[in-house]
């Protein structure tokens, strides 16, 4: 039975991250961690996400804001080495508390944003950036990669107040992933080790995951800006109320 249930959810969280732009971090590390009862559940969304925005990226190059992403793609260097020593760290059950009480409090800033704050829909120039607050997101967001595989909250509740059109935020997020993830799977490789076991189980569920990413994309395109906030606080939401029940 577990892998049915490995399939779903892989198959599942592909789908809401491509339609979204993030959630296969929220979705599949909860559910990996859980299924698994091992952190290794999270070395296998590090290689399923890097896989899944290689190969989803290109299509939505075209949105992307080189004046955005490289701020969030340098600062995140910074962030990797930290999220390292938090993965050495804490055992299991911390780390849960830690990924529950996280996205429960992402929640409610977004709730906020989302319903408080009102603004037009804009698109990101290099004059509208502060530099400053992009750096110290990114840092965040690496050190959240390497230690949770989860870089995509805190970016995307960035993105989410800087109000930003859905395509424009989808492609930040895949792009910020190909870096992100990347630099998570280097360091976890290097400092911690990452099993043949956990590559062939990566390998396994990588096909649920890209007809995930696939059918993701398509459903995008049906996903209106109103509804589109509305489904980024909802999976917030879900995903930290499932963790914080599991623990």
């Amino acid at each position: 039975m577990l892998w049915p249930l490995l399939c779903m959810v892989t198959f599942f969280a592909a789908a809401v991250q491509s339609a979204l732009g993030f959630g296969f971090g929220l979705i599949a590390v909860a559910g990996f961690l859980i299924l698994f009862d091992s952190v290794q559940a999270i070395q296998i969304v590090i290689i399923l996400t890097f896989i899944m925005s290689l190969a989803h990226y290109p299509k939505l190059k075209a949105h992307s804001s080189k004046a955005l992403l490289k701020p969030l793609i340098i600062s995140c260097c910074f962030g990797f080495p930290i999220g390292i020593w938090i993965y050495l760290t804490l055992d299991l059950m911390l780390i849960k508390l830690i990924v529950a009480s996280l996205i429960i409090g992402l929640s409610v800033q977004s709730f906020t944003a989302l319903y408080l704050a009102k603004k037009a829909v804009q698109v990101a120039t290099k004059q509208s950036i502060n530099t400053v607050k992009t750096s110290f997101i990114g840092i965040i967001a690496g050190a959240m990669a390497s230690a949770l595989a989860m870089p995509g909250p805190i970016v995307m509740l960035y993105l989410n107040n800087q109000r930003l059109a859905k395509d424009q935020v989808r492609a930040l997020m895949s792009g910020f992933f190909i870096f992100a993830y990347l630099g998570a799977l280097l360091f976890q490789s290097l400092l911690v080790g990452i099993s043949a076991q956990t590559w062939q189980q990566a390998f396994w569920l990588l096909p649920f995951a890209l007809i995930g990413t696939y059918l993701g994309h398509l459903a995008s395109k049906r996903i209106s800006q109103h509804y589109f906030q509305q489904l980024v606080l909802i999976i917030l939401i879900l995903s930290g109320v499932f963790m914080l029940l599991n623990i």
